[in-house]
């Protein structure tokens, strides 16, 4: 699934362009908006990010993970040599490594939940001057094809990229934006 991103100058456009691309076809669950005024979007009933769509928790947990299996690796490896022999060398070892693969992990989520989603940090500027991004879930062409006509007829809609569904903890900058609101 890929999700098409448009920029818009404020919440009220952005409600107007949700209800046309729902009149076109697409579900309302895959129209999402992100604004920094979540009341005002929740009023207009329009699908506003949840923490883990607005936060980088998942993608920065992923980065913390893959940093985690190398870090348990080597702990794994030097503890198993340190406790060879000993009874309780293996449960030891064991030990070891889940702390040394759940700490970074967890950093990482914490580090995530402070910053914003990596797919949104490019339009961080725009989301806090009032700006809105309207990000379509698209999975088969006749919907893609149902968006674009909508969008094409709609005049302030900027186009913004195109996203992948799934998270990349390979994309994005090394070092997350922090998250303002």
């Amino acid at each position: 699934m890929k999700k098409h991103l448009f920029l818009l100058p404020g919440l009220k456009t952005a409600k107007e362009l949700s209800e046309q691309l729902e009149s076109a076809g697409i579900d309302h669950n895959r129209i999402h908006i992100a604004h920094e005024d979540h009341t005002r979007a929740m009023k207009y009933h329009l699908n506003d990010l949840n923490f883990l769509e607005e936060t980088d928790t998942i993608h920065s947990g992923e980065r913390g993970f893959m940093v985690g299996v190398i870090l348990a690796t080597m702990v794994g490896f030097f503890t198993y040599n340190l406790l060879e022999g000993h009874p309780a060398g293996g449960i030891g070892t064991v030990f070891a490594c889940l702390i040394a693969l759940g700490f970074p992990t967890w950093l990482g989520g914490m580090i995530g939940a402070s910053s914003d989603n990596y797919r949104l940090q490019p339009y961080h500027d725009h989301i806090q001057q009032g700006g809105a991004v309207v990000m379509v879930d698209i999975s088969n062409p006749i919907e893609r094809e149902r968006m674009n006509e909508t969008v094409s007829n709609y005049p302030t809609a900027r186009a913004a990229g195109i996203a992948n569904g799934l998270d990349n903890p390979f994309a994005g900058q090394l070092i997350p934006r922090k998250h303002l609101s």
